[in-house]
């Protein structure tokens, strides 16, 4: 008669290879599939750090026209005595990007938009993009970068850098929602975290974080 503990034992070790085999990291600079069934209301968000510069801009709009390339940037306030400042967003579209208004009526060449980027939460680094409804074309998607130099490398908040923190960076993504009573939506990104920058295309206005 087998022995109770080593089937018991056997399970284990058979359970343990599944779930080592199931196991897909996600290295840096790769795409991060998107998980639309990650809803929860609450992200791990980025915080800046506690001697980061302030955001100089914190409204930013632009003009974005059919069938011409434009970019647009929100800045950190320079550093005492640097001329020079971090980007902290830049939002690009393409000449090709520009499908329909919100009302749902198309674009033809030459037609224009204002766009709007609006920092809601400096704490959490929150950014709101307008007009709602605004729809990019999916084969040619406006695109988003986000640089994360300036914010807190302790990421666990338990007040040292180790292993961990490391952890989270390669795990972060750009997230977005409608509004603050709804879900964020984990979006398929690029992370350099040697660069300390984070990128996603952009097919339709919302709230976007940088998160894990």
């Amino acid at each position: 008669m087998r022995h109770p503990r080593i089937v018991l034992a056997a399970v284990v070790l058979i359970v343990s290879i599944v779930a080592a085999c199931t196991e897909v990291p996600v290295e840096p600079n790769t795409p991060l599939a998107p998980t639309p069934n990650d809803t929860s209301l609450q992200v791990n968000s980025l915080a800046p750090a506690s001697d980061a510069p302030v955001i100089a801009n914190p409204v930013v709009s632009f003009y974005a026209v059919a069938g011409d390339s434009r970019q647009a940037f929100m800045y950190y306030r320079s550093r005492p005595g640097r001329t020079d400042s971090t980007v902290f967003i830049r939002f690009r579209v393409s000449n090709g990007s520009l499908l329909a208004r919100p009302d749902g009526s198309p674009f033809a060449d030459g037609d224009s938009i204002l766009i709007t980027m609006t920092l809601i939460d400096p704490e959490k680094l929150i950014v709101r993009f307008a007009p709602s409804g605004l729809q990019f074309d999916p084969l040619d998607p406006a695109d988003i970068k986000f640089n994360f130099l300036e914010t807190d490398d302790d990421l666990d908040d338990d007040g040292a850098i180790t292993p961990a923190d490391s952890t989270f960076t390669s795990m972060l993504a750009i997230w977005k929602r409608e509004n603050a009573n709804e879900p964020w939506f984990k979006q398929a990104s690029i992370l350099s975290t040697e660069l300390h920058e984070i990128e996603a295309d952009v097919t339709g206005f919302t709230e976007y974080i940088i998160a894990w």
